[in-house]
């Protein structure tokens, strides 16, 4: 009964004085010892957390450079086995010119130096004579042999080795992965040294809030914040010679005249035996001045937090059901269908957090209203210049079947009279025709257009005879029969070009179609060599293209195609016209190459 009562007294006081009591009896009595044990317990976490992330940032460093070196292994593995490259390196050339004709004929290697900016260079120490130097072939010399690096890449039997190497050309050391390569089956070979950028690798460390160094097998260092240190070998007393996965801790030890933290992480790259070492140094008065500094600052808030209290909690809590309200009633507005609500409130901590995300989800309701608005009416406007596309062909699909029986009958009569010419005439207008009936709302292979221009072209050329002549050149490389193109892209253009330039021309007619790849776009140009245009009809012209419905006759106009184009693929595409009086029109074409998923002219997927 009396737990009873004291929960509903209890649940009838206000939050702000609930939070008063709460604070006065639960945290300002015990405040005072609990913040003594806290103190001292906080000194050793510093120190804990400060070896964890010595060892923390040891493992990151060891884990990018096991990425690194997991790549050249990678690489390592694909020249390795590169069938090409033993051949060029095996040849026995008769001419300087033939064995530079091989190597330009070869560009692997230059691209991994050129796309993977971890690798510095790759270096081939070949036995042929005939072969030509360069920075990636270097002909074996007795010095060369007798160097260690190469005396292990023999021993090694094909097995990759990470070595401390020394490049006397600019007198550095870098870290490199050797490895010998078998050319042919009479025990020739080849001694691979890929060098490691220094430049990326001391990216990997740039970063890092402590001295970090790396070692290879004798303790050889080749990463290093001093690059004097390079190529000595690391001497620390207690640190072991280790090979494979471990790790080393050493505290208080002595490292260039200062008393230093150590953590040693070894390991063993992926498809080698060369064990590497990643070295973490921090001083330790770093340690010590960070847990003293923890210790003062507790003590601090400790003395703080007795003396203004009470004054901070009433503050907090005042502001505190101030703003819980104002969210409680923007709330209200917003469930009531009201999304207009202020836009921003005081303060930047989990409250603020809280109504930010409220703005953000009302203003993703208002944004989702909005765009399925716009897509709608998209959606109706591509339809609309569909329908204008087929709206001339609409009369023609009266009984096909007649039709199509028809020209049959009379393509075979002429045949059967020795009119060849008419009788393919004849075929290839009725199979204009059947294009245009089956035409649906669905993008087509390219080829598919580019036959229906052809099978125009035919038609006028019988009209005109020698007057009008055409050419149609796809680039090398571009698929017509995967490339999807919108249906009845070309042919308008085509068709302009011959009513408006060459109809009306005196003498013969030509109109070139080209269709060339242009970076990752597709550009088609119709040039023809007819009337041409004055500058006010050209300007006249391009300024109807800009505008929808600025098409005009019987034919479907510039403008209609270049609205489909860009409500289909973007804004970035379309057509340009460009044109010269007495010597033709050019318009070019240009839309994306590569298909995307999206909706297509009548709101399907395809």
């Amino acid at each position: 009964m009396f737990i009873k009562r004291l929960k509903e007294g209890w649940n009838n006081i206000r939050i702000r004085k609930k939070m008063i009591g709460i604070y006065i009896i639960s945290v300002l009595l015990p405040v005072f010892f609990v913040s003594l044990y806290l103190t001292y317990s906080m000194s050793n976490l510093v120190y804990s957390r400060m070896v964890t992330e010595a060892k923390t940032d040891t493992l990151r460093v060891r884990d990018r450079v096991n990425e690194l070196l997991y790549l050249m292994t990678n690489i390592s593995d694909k020249i390795y086995f590169d069938k090409q490259l033993k051949k060029l390196i095996s040849t026995k050339y008769d001419s300087f010119l033939e064995s530079i004709d091989a190597w330009n004929s070869y560009p692997a290697l230059k691209e991994y130096t050129k796309y993977y900016s971890q690798i510095e260079a790759i270096t081939l120490y070949v036995d042929n004579s005939t072969i030509c130097e360069n920075g990636f072939f270097i002909k074996t010399t007795e010095d060369i042999r007798k160097e260690a690096w190469y005396k292990a890449a023999v021993r090694s039997g094909g097995n990759m080795i990470w070595q401390c190497f020394y490049n006397s050309d600019n007198n550095s050391y870098y870290l490199a992965l050797v490895r010998r390569i078998p050319i042919d089956n009479n025990g020739n070979y080849a001694v691979m040294v890929m060098r490691v950028s220094y430049s990326y690798l001391t990216s990997v460390i740039q970063n890092e809030r402590t001295t970090m160094l790396m070692t290879v097998d004798n303790d050889r260092i080749v990463l290093a914040d001093n690059r004097k240190k390079l190529g000595t070998k690391m001497d620390i007393k207690g640190l072991t010679a280790v090979s494979g996965d471990r790790e080393q801790i050493l505290k208080d030890v002595t490292y260039e005249n200062r008393k230093v933290f150590i953590v040693c992480d070894s390991f063993l790259p992926q498809k080698t035996r060369s064990t590497i070492k990643i070295i973490n140094i921090t001083p330790t008065s770093d340690i010590t001045s960070q847990v003293f500094s923890t210790y003062i600052t507790g003590i601090a808030i400790a003395l703080i937090s007795l003396v203004v209290p009470v004054l901070l909690m009433v503050l907090f809590t005042g502001s505190f059901s101030e703003r819980i309200l104002f969210i409680r009633t923007q709330i209200h507005r917003a469930a009531s269908g009201d999304l207009d609500i202020p836009q921003d409130i005081s303060g930047s901590d989990e409250i603020a957090d809280l109504y930010t995300d409220l703005i953000k989800m009302i203003g993703d309701m208002k944004k989702l209203l909005q765009e399925n608005y716009e897509h709608k009416l998209q959606q109706q406007k591509l339809l609309t210049k569909q329908n204008e596309a087929q709206f001339k062909m609409l009369a023609s699909q009266i009984n096909p079947h007649f039709l199509f029986n028809t020209l049959e009958s009379i393509r075979m009569k002429a045949y059967v009279c020795g009119q060849r010419e008419i009788a393919t005439v004849i075929k290839l207008l009725g199979k204009s025709m059947r294009s245009l009936l089956e035409l649906d709302d669905n993008a087509q292979p390219l080829k598919s257009e580019l036959d229906f221009v052809r099978n125009y072209l035919e038609i006028q050329k019988f009209r005109f005879a020698d007057r009008v002549d055409y050419t149609i050149d796809v680039q090398d490389g571009i698929d017509e029969k995967i490339l999807k193109v919108l249906p009845l892209l070309i042919q308008p253009i085509v068709e302009n070009a011959f009513v408006h330039g060459l109809e009306q021309k005196e003498g013969s007619g030509k109109i070139d179609i080209i269709v060339k790849r242009q970076q990752e776009n597709i550009l088609v140009t119709v040039k023809d060599n007819g009337l041409g245009m004055e500058t006010r009809k050209l300007e006249e012209v391009q300024r109807k293209i800009k505008e929808a419905g600025g098409n005009t006759g019987k034919s479907i106009g510039l403008s209609n195609v270049n609205q489909r184009i860009k409500l289909y693929y973007g804004e970035a595409y379309g057509i340009r016209v460009d044109s010269s009086p007495g010597t033709g029109t050019t318009v070019w074409i240009s839309f994306p190459e590569q298909p995307v998923k999206k909706q297509n002219i009548l709101g399907k997927e395809w």
